[in-house]
Parts: structure tokens; sequence; C-alpha cells
């Protein structure tokens, strides 16, 4: 493919690993049997809600994917907001399974486009949080009251860690910025199977979450300006439970997030490898993609996708992670949400052919 008809998909001005299989994690955090990896023939990605909306993006057959853009439409507009959220489709076999991964910020933005993108969401096997930040889960409180009683008996709810339903703050120059608590009772008493997959767990038979992430590169860092509250000590969210590095607080006290229960969703997709949705990668997208590789025993990657939360990002943190990407060689990159300008521009310069733009209400189709 020319590099000119690949740039017209957008502007850019505009544990358990390899050997023994992954856990499934039936109930709170513990495992019941192990599994190899899944391996689907398809996947269908749907990005459900993003920061952008590009009306130019086009879609279009690239070398081994399908990028469907969807048209502005007057009598339905597609909403877009500081949010991410995912319907991910995929067929093995005569199977088909569908996941909603992560839930905006909003009510009116997540509903809206499900309807305008004919996403059922009482069609979901499983669902995951890729952590507690309100642009993440913000609209899952309300998808969980408005579908109840009307979403499959027992259905589960993915999360990486006890932190996901922590008290949670970013501090800015301008002051404290409150980023809520996700109730984890609340959804549960609305029917939802809470999870803690902090070992690599497999999502209904298809798909798998890849638990905490190790940090093993030495220039990702979790964002600075992060903050978890401590809870009560006997409580989850105590702070002697955030990270391996044990801090000393007071119920009340702000301490540093280093997002130990953010975790990543991945397919592995039938003679492609890997496709890794980081969601917003706090925890690295480079560890991310490690920890993918790790936990499934493959190293092929064929897609990166998601918030890589580069946006704030300096220039030598940015090349650094673009330097790695050559590496692992994906086949695309589909930087999204909080990955920010400058990391879509660092990687059209490097690798032009592997870039997609985002844009809310994108679908793309993987494998066969």
């Amino acid at each position: 493919m020319e590099r000119r008809q690949f740039l017209r998909l957008g502007a850019v001005a505009s544990g358990v690993f390899a050997l023994g299989g992954i856990s499934r994690i039936v109930r709170g955090t513990g495992a019941a049997q192990t599994l190899g990896v899944p391996t689907v023939e398809r996947l269908v990605m749907t990005n459900v809600v993003d920061n952008v909306y590009d009306a130019f993006a086009r879609g279009g057959k690239l070398d081994t994917i399908t990028v469907q853009r969807a048209a502005l439409d007057p009598k339905g507009l597609l909403l877009f907001e500081h949010g991410l959220a995912y319907h991910l489709e995929s067929v093995r076999g005569g199977e088909r399974r569908e996941i909603l991964l992560d839930f905006a910020a909003t009510e009116g933005s997540l509903l809206n486009n499900y309807g305008l993108l004919k996403v059922d969401p009482t069609r979901a096997d499983a669902l995951i949080v890729s952590h507690g930040h309100f642009d993440h889960y913000g609209a899952l409180p309300d998808l969980a009251r408005v579908t109840q009683g009307r979403l499959k008996p027992g259905i589960t709810l993915y999360a990486g860690g006890e932190d996901t339903f922590c008290h949670r703050v970013v501090v800015t120059p301008a002051g404290s910025v409150d980023y809520g608590t996700l109730d984890r009772p609340a959804l549960e008493a609305r029917g939802l199977q809470v999870v803690l997959a902090k070992q690599p767990a497999v999502v209904a038979g298809h798909a798998f979450v890849t638990g905490e992430i190790a940090r093993v590169t030495d220039f990702e860092k979790p964002p600075a300006a992060a903050r978890l509250v401590a809870g009560p000590m006997d409580s989850a969210c105590a702070a002697s439970h955030f990270g391996a590095t044990k801090v000393e607080a007071r119920p009340g006290d702000m301490v540093a997030d280093t997002f130990q229960g953010e975790h990543a969703a991945v397919y592995h997709v039938k003679d492609r490898g890997l496709v890794v949705i980081t969601s917003c990668g706090h925890a690295g997208v480079i560890n991310s993609v490690r920890q993918a590789q790790k936990a499934s025993g493959i190293q092929k990657v064929h897609a990166i996708v998601g918030g890589f939360h580069l946006a704030p990002a300096s220039d030598e943190i940015v090349s650094k992670t673009v330097e790695v990407f050559k590496d692992i060689n994906p086949d695309y990159v589909i930087p999204m949400h909080c990955s920010g300008v400058n990391t879509i521009m660092a990687v059209h310069m490097t690798m032009p052919r592997k870039l997609v733009m985002p844009s809310t209400g994108t679908r793309v189709i993987f494998g066969a």
C-alpha cells in the first residue's frame, strides 16, 4: 500500500505465564483452573467513545485490517468527550462473544453512541474496567442501572485490583480535581459479579486480561499528579495495599498513585498476533505490551491500541516509546484518548504505514 493512500485514513492535524497457560479467575481473586490462551479468527473493535470525532477520517482496507468510519449524520450525532469506551466482538468457529471495555465519562455520551452504533449492551458476555478513573468508569453505574435485570445472569465485571474501587484525586497547579470513587457494592447490587483479576485471566473464552502489569522499562513512570486517598486501616483501600511499596498513611491522606490495579485487555487473532488494548496506559504502554507477551507466551504483536498517556509526556519519553514500538514491530499502532498529538506525530514520522488515526465511532476489523 502506498504511503499516501494509508495517510488518507486520518490526518495528524485534525502470575501464571506461558508454560502454565492463563488462570481463569472465577470469583474474588482466586484461580480455579488453568487454560491456554484463546485464539479468535475475527475481532471487530468499535471505539464507542473517544476524545475526538473526525468527520473526514477515511476508512478502507489496509494490508490485514479494515477500518470503517462512522459518517457524520445530523439526524444523530456521535458524542465525544475526554473518555474512552469500546465494544469488542469476536468470532471463533461458531462462537460469537461480545465484551464491553470501559464506559466513558458520562451516561449521555455512552448510551447515545451505543444507540447510533447499534451496540446492544444487554448482549454482552463480560465487562472489563481498566482502572478507577471516572473517564473510564463514569457511565458504568448508570449502565448497570438502566440494564438491571436485562444483562446476562451472573455477568462478570473484570477489574485489575482493589484500587479500581478506591478514591482518586489528581493534583493540578490550580488545585485538586476529585476523580471520584467507583462503588463496587452498588454494582454488585445491580447484578454484576465483580472479579479482581490480579493474575492473567481468560475473559468470555475469547480474550484475556493481563493481570497486574510489571514495570520493566526505566522511562515509563506513573503520572506525578495522580493520588489515591487512603481508606480505613482495615479496608481494601488502606494505604498498605497501594502497590509493592508499603506506604504509611492515615485514612484520608493522599498518597502517590502507582496504578497497581490497572490492566490491559488482549486478543490473540489467528495468524496475526496479539491485539493489546491499553485503555489509558498509566502503567506504561510498553510495560503493558510486554506483560501481554509474557502472560501469553506470544511475541508477535498485531496491534497496539488505546490511550498511551503520553499527551503530557516530554519529547524524550515519547521518542523512547516510539523507538521501542519499532523494536516490538506491531503491524498497526492506533493511539487514542490520552495518547496525544505529540505521540501521533512521532508515530507518523517513524512508522507512517502502521498508524491508524483515532475517531469516535471507528470500527477496526482484525482477522478473517
